[in-house]
């Protein structure tokens, strides 16, 4: 038998380690690449249009009804065209200083279902040519054969349809070319139409491509790794952003993020989710202060996502409050990528390079939630900074030295980042500073002085406008009372709890404000009671909505096919009690114990706050699904957690049977929890009828 010599086989390991490089190299190239490819779609949504001047006006079906015309520019030389009511015709005047190169005439209807779109050239007061829209066809391209100085566009309901609607035309431009109007242009595999292509193989390749570069990973030198890892995985994490926008928002297949917003937040009341920090931020800009319509300052939100959008605008564009959407959902794709390869920076002091691959992998790969206007789409990246800051920290206490002051400061101002956004983190930020500084209590100054900064201000500000002084939000009583019905149940506002619902219950049950700290504290009060009316319902809301974070909802975001690929095949809860497992042999065998809690705070000290305040489908849960990952997977990474395993066998296999048992057990009990009305009921403690929250369907 002819053997291998050692020194042939250390040449194929080098020979096999080099291929899986370039292969590793090549995948990480067409990751790039494939979201970069995407940008113009997603952001722009068609080309430059030919510059031109729009009126339009309406006939309402009502006879009686006043009929007016919306226009949005959405870019130049598309706009979004709609009547303010219910519309038997729209007719819409272009004109232009160059007519002779309107060629094409892009347009999208969104309501009604059908219409007919007439174009009257207005030279000789004949018709041109009609053609029918259909709200399932998505865009239309039509010729336009003439070149008149101007173009009339009449526009007519084909049938009334079961209920009447406003006509929305969600695209409206005239353009010299069809080039990048109905698909996207395409190196290779142009011939595959664009819903199929952006919705279903790419981003199954694409996953399939970071998985490959999870396992290939550790088969990389180290050395060769670690030093790009940083700004490769902010620049990967960029492109998956980009794959998910382009598969929710491409104009090709669906609506681009002009249209859904010109559609949507844009008009909608000023302080709705998706606009209240764009109003915040738009008004900021022109010099009206950080408030929502009329110099209302919101009563439910902290500083920061309306500065943050603010911000957002003067980089990036603010002339209208869409300009300000696309800007602010530009800057929270850089953030969340930016952040990232932070974060990177810092777990390559305390992790393996590998290690740090598949984690910031993961995190990209994640659904995100980058392409909504709200708060809660920016507390993931600053989770990210926190993370980081507690890396750099955790590397300095492991070579023994003192932690300078810097090193602690940076950690608070992630955390004061997070606080001025939203309040939830004050919590977590207490617990773990009084862990890190229990040794050095004068260093809890720090944190003290950051939170009164930034509370102090907030609430002199609100106190201007409102007269009412709180360092923090006045919404703890609304969250706690929309938190309570989130459980199937018997009561009045079961799984259907609204803002309007809290203002009316209050104005119905006091004397005071909703938006006040009085009303904030009567509510607050009220649902303390009720708890202890309804023990069985607090154990049966806290249980459920704990079920639910388990089940998925810590991973927030809308899903596409680069998510479903795994989740898919993979139950999230199935995926939720692996990583737990890891988490758990770690903290039993003693591997990595401190820097293992301090990094999966989120998941003890912030996860828990929502089962028993609002908890809104788990929107809220963004940092705890990437803490998770940060502390549960490194270990798999080290070889040192294995030698833990094996030194202290017993204690390893009791935290995974727990957590087996756990998992198995889980969902019966929740299933006889919801079930049980007898304990779900039982008020053994205080009379039901003195609580005004005692309200049954």
């Amino acid at each position: 038998m002819i053997g291998i010599a050692p020194s042939s086989r250390s040449w194929l390991g080098r020979i096999g380690r080099a291929v899986v490089g370039v292969e590793l190299v090549i995948a990480v190239a067409v990751i790039i690449y494939a979201g970069l490819h995407d940008v113009d779609a997603v952001f722009s949504g068609s080309p430059p249009g030919i510059p031109a001047r729009i009126a339009a006006s309406c006939r309402a079906i009502d006879s009686a009804a006043s009929c007016s015309v919306v226009i949005d520019e959405l870019n130049p030389g598309r706009y979004r065209v709609a009547t303010s009511v219910a519309a038997a015709s729209m007719t819409i005047d272009l004109s232009a200083d160059r007519p002779e190169r309107w060629r094409y005439l892009l347009s999208r209807v969104s309501q009604p279902n059908q219409l007919r779109l007439e174009l009257d050239p207005l030279d000789d007061g004949t018709h041109g040519d009609a053609v029918t829209l259909n709200e399932s066809a998505g865009r239309t391209v039509t010729d336009v054969h003439s070149a008149p100085a101007r173009l009339w566009l009449t526009s007519q309901l084909v049938s009334d349809g079961p209920q009447p609607t406003p006509i929305v035309l969600d695209e409206l431009g005239l353009f010299d070319s069809r080039d990048r109007l109905l698909s996207d242009p395409r190196p290779i595999f142009s011939s595959i139409p664009p819903l199929r292509y952006h919705t279903m193989l790419l981003p199954r390749a694409i996953a399939a491509m970071c998985l490959f570069t999870v396992i290939a990973a550790p088969l990389v030198s180290g050395r060769l790794l670690k030093p790009a890892t940083p700004i490769v995985l902010a620049a990967l994490c960029f492109s998956l952003c980009l794959i998910d926008l382009t598969a929710w928002f491409s104009p090709y297949f669906t609506r681009d993020l002009r249209t859904v917003f010109a559609g949507g937040a844009v008009h909608d009341t000023p302080g709705s989710n998706l606009n209240g920090g764009l109003w915040q931020g738009f008004n900021l800009l022109q010099g009206k202060g950080l408030t929502l319509d009329d110099g209302v300052v919101p009563w439910e939100r902290m500083p920061g996502y309306g500065l943050f959008c603010s911000l957002a605008g003067a980089l990036f564009g603010h002339r209208t409050l869409l300009d300000v959407a696309m800007s602010t959902v530009w800057l929270q794709v850089l953030f969340y990528s930016a952040s990232l390869g932070v974060f990177a920076w810092a777990a390559g002091l305390v992790f393996p390079p590998a290690a740090v691959w598949a984690v910031g992998v993961l995190i990209a790969w994640l659904p995100k939630e980058v392409g909504l206007t709200q708060v809660d789409a920016v507390i993931a990246p600053v989770a990210l900074l926190i993370l980081a800051a507690l890396c750099v920290r955790s590397r300095i206490v492991r070579d023994g030295r003192a932690v300078p002051v810097g090193a602690d400061l940076a950690v608070h101002l992630a955390f004061a980042l997070w606080f001025a956004m939203r309040p939830d983190v004050l919590p977590g930020w207490v617990i773990v500073a009084l862990v890190l500084h229990w040794r050095h209590w004068r260093r809890l100054l720090i944190p003290v002085a950051l939170f009164l900064a930034i509370g102090t201000a907030w609430g002199t500000y609100k106190a201007q406008h409102h007269r009412d002084f709180s360092l923090t939000t006045t919404s703890a009583g609304a969250s706690l009372f929309c938190g309570l019905y989130e459980v199937p149940s018997r009561f009045r506002f079961a799984m259907a709890c609204t803002d309007e619902t809290y203002f009316d219950w209050v104005r119905q049950h006091s004397p005071y404000i909703a938006q006040s700290a009085a009303g904030n504290s009567f509510a607050t009060r009220e649902v303390l009671k009720f708890w202890l009316t309804y023990p069985g319902h607090f154990v049966v809301m806290v249980y459920h909505k704990m079920m639910q974070a388990l089940d998925g909802d810590i991973w927030p975001g809308f899903p596409t096919q680069l998510q479903v690929f795994v989740f898919g095949a993979i139950r999230r809860y199935s995926l939720v009690m692996a990583l737990l497992a890891s988490l758990a042999v770690s903290l039993a065998v003693g591997h990595e114990r401190r820097r293992t809690l301090l990094l999966s705070w989120p998941l003890w000290l912030d996860a828990p706050l929502f089962w028993i305040m609002f908890a809104s489908l788990g929107r809220f849960y963004s940092a705890v699904g990437i803490s998770l990952v940060v502390a549960a997977v490194p270990p798999l990474f080290e070889t040192p957690f294995y030698a833990s395993i094996a030194a202290r066998p017993w204690r390893a296999a009791s935290a995974l049977g727990g957590v087996c048992l756990f998992a198995l057990a889980a969902w019966p009990v929740h299933r006889w929890l919801l079930n049980n009305d007898a304990f779900h009921y039982w008020t053994p403690l205080l009379d039901p009828s003195a609580s005004p929250l005692n309200l049954f369907k």
